[in-house]
């Protein structure tokens, strides 16, 4: 049987994240035919379509969407093992296993990994940046120890137990020239109409159902959304006028300067984000929710 190459991995993920070959080629520093050339040997190797295309439009087919769910998982195995090997060398004895979300990486997250660390010399810690529905899946199957979401999933699988720690605003993410910019606050209803750049459901049904319970507290629903894959392509979807976005600060990282950003107002407008563990797990993870209550919401 034969396998695909890690480079053959690498792009699909690519592609993945904002479904343009152009782009993703950019990303990558190659040239699109050779970008288009890997993903055909891929899907030979599989045996089936992984990417539809209808003239320019490019998107996962049914036999993608389950490659996609599975080889999420390979950077963060590879990255578990190298870093274990590394750390072991060093002798550091224990290791915690946590996932996070890329786009909330922000100065409060680094901080807790530093102090961590300084608290803990012994612990190895092993770090992986996975879409939250992946986070939450490994946590319950006991391959994360716990990780740290944006949003507390509206149905907590059987077994899981959360810890609120951190609390940011909602900002209103505008392209440059909107006409909301320069506005000093925003409400829900201030965004009826307007096209709502989001997370696809099935990577972060928690932040959509989320955004729902939002607009509806304000009386209002989501109109028009466009779906993408991670939170840069989210930024740069806005960048290009795409839509609006409603994120925390910590997700927004260099993108703010070619952004207009207006904090958002009203209730359920803050963001309370939580770290998802096993009870079972609670030795292993002591020691961080031992940190992570002094700074907690709770």
């Amino acid at each position: 049987m034969n396998i695909p190459t890690h480079k053959q991995v690498v792009f699909f993920l690519e592609l993945c994240r904002d479904f343009h070959f152009s782009q993703a080629a950019g990303r990558l520093g190659v040239a699109q035919p050779q970008l288009s050339r890997s993903i055909r040997e891929l899907e030979a190797i599989v045996g089936e379509r992984l990417f539809s295309r209808e003239g320019r439009r490019v998107g996962l087919t049914s036999s993608g969407e389950v490659f996609l769910k599975e080889v999420y998982r390979l950077p963060a195995i590879l990255s578990r093992a190298i870093q274990g090997a590394r750390r072991a060398a060093a002798g550091e004895e224990a290791i915690l296993r946590l996932g996070f979300l890329g786009a909330l990486m922000g100065e409060d997250l680094l901080g807790v990994f530093d102090r961590f660390r300084r608290e803990h010399p012994n612990t190895q810690l092993s770090l992986v940046d996975l879409p939250p529905v992946e986070l939450a899946r490994q946590v319950e199957v006991g391959e994360l120890d716990g990780a740290f979401l944006g949003v507390r999933p509206s149905t907590l699988p059987a077994g899981l137990a959360y810890l609120e720690w951190k609390e940011e605003p909602l900002l209103a993410c505008l392209p440059k020239g909107h006409a909301l910019e320069g506005r000093k606050r925003l409400q829900v209803k201030d965004l009826k109409g307007e096209t709502l750049v989001v997370l696809a459901t099935r990577l972060a049904p928690s932040y959509r159902e989320f955004l729902d319970d939002l607009f509806s507290a304000a009386g209002e629903r989501i109109e028009e959304v466009r779906e993408t894959n991670g939170s840069d392509a989210m930024l740069s979807m806005v960048v290009a006028g795409c839509g609006v976005a409603l994120l925390p600060r910590s997700a927004l990282r260099g993108a703010a300067e070619r952004l207009s950003v207006v904090p958002l107002q009203g209730k359920g407008t803050r963001l309370r984000e939580v770290f998802l563990y096993r009870p079972e797990a609670r030795d292993e993870v002591s020691g961080l929710l031992k940190l992570l209550s002094r700074r907690s919401i709770v």
